[in-house]
């Protein structure tokens, strides 16, 4: 089953997280791809830094997880089944874009935490790739509804989305007709 947007962004408020499932999603998808690994202590530490100690974290972290490792079947999958935890579609726009922008900040910290500075240099398409999802983080979220607008933010959504992928496979060399590592749960 996955992961929530709605349920996420609670339990991350319950625990005063200072993120929204956007961010959270987009680190996780940008700790993996750089890492090609979902392991809990590296980046619990990141999403839940700071949090006070005597917060109960329990429930926040299992959706956590559970979300890691969506990230990691998703982004591993044949059917390119990997998608942006997001708004629904029957949000605002602005809503939307907004995190979509946290996405992709949350997508560029989490290829920095993960080692991208220790991977070798990458092809074009990708190096441009990375600079594109940081534009979008740093992109006014303040835009008009419309047509037009709805198109445009579907494209953004899948260039990100199909881009991931790509990233993942370029870092880690993955062939995409190989067999799949094994999923712990």
């Amino acid at each position: 089953m996955k992961v929530d947007y709605d349920e996420l962004n609670a339990e991350l408020g319950a625990v005063h997280a200072g993120m929204r499932a956007s961010e959270c999603h987009g680190f996780l998808s940008g700790y993996y791809c750089s890492s090609n690994s979902i392991a809990v202590d590296l980046w619990r530490q990141h999403l839940l830094a700071g949090i006070d100690e005597s917060v109960n974290v329990a429930d926040c972290i299992s959706i956590l997880e559970q979300l890691a490792n969506q990230v990691k079947v998703e982004v591993l999958s044949e059917d390119i089944s990997f998608g942006l935890l997001l708004p629904d579609d029957q949000d605002a726009i602005n809503e939307r874009s907004n995190a979509l922008a946290e996405w992709c900040a949350g997508f560029a910290s989490g290829l920095g935490i993960g080692g991208m500075g220790e991977i070798s240099k990458l092809n074009e398409e990708c190096d441009e790739f990375i600079k594109d999802v940081i534009s979008i983080s740093r992109m006014d979220t303040t835009i008009e509804d419309g047509e037009d607008s709805e198109a445009a933010f579907f494209e953004i959504v899948e260039y990100i989305r199909v881009g991931v992928i790509m990233l993942h496979q370029e870092w880690h060399q993955i062939d995409i007709n190989s067999e799949r590592p094994e999923v712990l749960h």
